[in-house]
């Protein structure tokens, strides 16, 4: 028999404070309003009040501590209360704005979602602590959204280098195939306009192109390249404005390759020490596969299949009401939009892989589903997949065309 007499902690983080509510069993508050922000001290001083609470409830007692699961924010408080040795519940934020949608009055303020989360790890029977439970997988994770970044930011600086482009030298795209191949940018960032490319002679200009495209670029082709420069009207007043951006951003392009690079190696490093049969699975390759992994996390997080489908927003929206029922065959699109793409580029793959999927993306387009509905049937099914492999951690036998 459990005599323990329980209190409950319920934290709200945000980037600067946290604010902190406790209850008793019964809901009364013991701790209202007490704001900490993220210093030893104030942590220190949280844990002085939770002993002192304790102190004065006669026989044994026992606290359980509640947050939302907000990223960066939470991250360094939980790993902190963790190794202290405290019990802590993460709650995703879908789960905390459904219970405030409980109450009737529509309020949000910060003592009032800590409120909230103190109230929900009151009424969990009995209220179990979760974790991160690999750290390894987390840190996947983050380098893969480190990874995911930086390709956002190199494509941007892409399309400016194209409008830079478009607006100096509005035909180097016809003459030059390739503008981000390795000539292309060396030509780019030697020049930058059409200008100074004229002001240097064929002669060096040659060598220069035959070096960088390792002589794949024959003479008669930098002959066009080179006429094109003197034939294209141009904007002298914008040349040197230009050729400044222009270097600066193909400067910023190289850099984000060495950097994607170098996050790419330490994914593969992870890779190897996580020892998964991810890869196994059809559609699922070096890339796509940290993304998935990374994104998921533990897979004891998970007690089924279907709640990692829900998990990655694929499970499909229901309305129902009395004898009406409405599934209009859209996604729920919650959780991770990285996830969600990796496993749709993962599924357009498969379904060229693998006789089952392929065979259950034709069955959908021949209900007179749309090739993206069927391709989002084909992703969740693809996930149940990475479920059973993850789970059993046995590989996936490709079923042959």
């Amino acid at each position: 028999m459990n005599n323990k007499t329980m209190f409950y902690v319920g934290i709200d983080v945000s980037k600067d404070k946290s604010d902190i509510c406790i209850k008793d069993e019964k809901g009364n508050d013991l701790i209202h309003g007490f704001e900490m922000t993220y210093k030893k001290a104030d942590l220190e001083m949280l844990y002085e009040i939770i002993e002192s609470i304790k102190s004065k409830i006669p026989g044994n007692s026992d606290v359980v501590i509640g947050m939302e699961a907000t990223g960066i924010y939470s991250l360094p408080l939980y790993s902190n209360l963790k190794k202290d040795g405290y019990k802590v519940k993460l709650y995703n934020p879908i789960q905390t704005n459904g219970y405030r949608k409980i109450n009737i009055r529509k309020t949000k303020t910060d003592p009032i979602d800590s409120a909230i989360i103190a109230d929900m790890l009151r009424h969990s029977e009995p209220p179990q602590a979760s974790e991160i439970q690999d750290m390894q997988l987390f840190q996947l994770r983050e380098l893969v959204r480190i990874r995911h970044r930086l390709i956002e930011k190199q494509a941007l600086c892409k399309t400016q280098i194209i409008r830079n482009i478009d607006t100096i030298w509005p035909d180097y795209g016809g003459a030059m195939k390739g503008v981000f191949g390795a000539a292309s940018l060396a030509i780019l960032k030697k020049y930058s306009v059409p200008s100074k490319l004229r002001n240097e002679s064929f002669e060096k200009f040659y060598e220069l192109i035959k070096k960088k495209s390792r002589s794949k670029i024959s003479r008669s082709k930098a002959e066009e390249i080179y006429a094109n420069a003197g034939n294209i009207l141009t904007i002298p007043e914008l040349d040197s404005v230009m050729s400044i951006e222009i270097k600066t951003l193909i400067t910023q392009l190289e850099l984000y390759d060495e950097q994607i690079h170098s996050i790419e190696g330490k994914i593969d490093q992870m890779m190897k020490l996580t020892d998964t049969k991810i890869m196994s699975i059809p559609g699922i390759a070096d890339i796509l596969g940290p993304i998935i992994l990374g994104e998921i996390g533990a897979i004891e997080r998970f007690s089924n299949a279907k709640k990692l489908v829900a998990f990655a927003g694929l499970d499909p929206v229901v309305s129902q009401s009395g004898r009406f029922e409405n599934k209009s065959g859209k996604i729920s699109k919650r959780g991770s939009p990285l996830l969600r793409r990796a496993l749709f580029l993962a599924a357009n793959s498969a379904i060229q892989n693998d006789e089952n999927l392929k065979r259950f993306y034709a069955k959908k387009r021949s209900e007179g589903k749309h090739h993206f509905s069927a391709l989002n049937a084909v992703a969740a099914k693809l996930l149940r997949i990475v479920y059973w492999v993850l789970k059993n951690n046995k590989e996936y036998q490709i079923q042959p065309n």
